[in-house]
């Protein structure tokens, strides 16, 4: 029953990641005002680029570079859309989610999926007799550099958010634009790079789908982490370590519900399946009530310093 236990946990760690990647960019868009429902479409376009340029380089660093890439292309879409245009940023999100899965498919067959191919991918990282340590061996020293890197990321966004003047920046632009506006900040300057950074690291998501967890690719694979990675956002109170708590017991759900289809193979396997979409679903319809976002989220923001220097 222990091993058991520990494997649930450590696959729930693993499994965690590719959503805490996307949650936390998202947070740092949501904390500007700006809402991206697209990460779906940005994962999964970013899954297939990662492949894809692995493949063709034969490096996974040089395809998670690659998917980077391609989820600031998609975040720079929404935020040109949705910041500079003033487009309802929901309709912009949505459209991403049917760019991305489109392109990701039609690129698939026009490259890697016309015959089987090996994808490079990130071994798990050797931390010599520390992985050897009853219980805690498997579950902190048994994985890829992506999963430390996740981690990292959310203590580093846990200090940079309250503590310096861009963070400080990036959350008045979300609570109160117009403040901070009259205070000299450039607000949609803010916003267009916390989109961008946003769909950089669902793009790291999606790579690690590919490169850290799954070793290969097939269409519709992101299955609604994208998601998911929103209502972690809402779970997680808009805080870098709540979020990643979040991501983690999600990724407990996921762990679970793998192991319960081999457990109890007379039950279809569609029940377990939808095991993490209900608690999903179930966390937002009792935390949306309860958690308190920024001000300003999804309200757009004009600024009226040009026509007070026109005066």
């Amino acid at each position: 029953m222990e091993l058991i236990i520990i494997g649930l946990i450590a696959a729930g760690v693993r499994l965690s990641i590719s959503i805490a990647y996307a949650a936390l960019g998202e947070m740092v868009g949501q904390r500007a005002g700006v809402m991206n429902v697209g990460l779906e479409g940005i994962m999964l376009f970013s899954a297939f680029i990662s492949a894809w340029i692995a493949v063709v380089s034969g490096s996974p660093w040089i395809g998670l570079m690659a998917a980077v890439l391609g989820g600031v292309l998609l975040g720079a879409v929404h935020a040109l859309f949705s910041i500079t245009l003033g487009a309802n940023q929901i309709v912009s999100g949505l459209a991403l989610v049917v760019l991305g899965g489109g392109l990701s498919g039609f690129g698939y067959r026009l490259t890697i999926g016309s015959s089987p191919v090996s994808i490079p991918y990130f071994h798990q990282v050797e931390f010599g007799p520390l992985s050897d340590i009853p219980i805690l061996g498997p579950i902190v020293f048994g994985h890829n550099i992506l999963v430390y890197i996740a981690i990292a990321l959310a203590f580093l966004l846990y200090y940079l958010m309250p503590r310096t003047s861009l963070g400080l920046a990036l959350r008045a632009a979300g609570e109160n634009p117009a403040a901070a506006d009259a205070a000299g900040l450039r607000v949609n300057a803010l916003r267009f790079g916390a989109v961008v950074f946003g769909g950089a690291m669902a793009g790291m998501g999606g790579a690690f789908l590919v490169l850290g967890q799954v070793h290969a690719f097939v269409e519709g694979m992101v299955a609604g982490r994208g998601f998911i990675a929103i209502a972690c956002v809402v779970f997680g109170g808009w805080h870098p370590l709540g979020v990643l708590l979040a991501c983690m017991g999600f990724g407990l759900a996921d762990a679970l519900q793998i192991r319960l289809q081999t457990w109890y193979p007379g039950v279809p396997y569609q029940f377990f399946v939808m095991f993490p979409y209900v608690v999903a679903l179930g966390t937002l319809v009792f935390f949306a009530s309860r958690s308190i976002g920024p001000a300003a989220l999804g309200e757009p923001f004009r600024s009226l310093r040009r026509y007070v220097k026109l005066r």
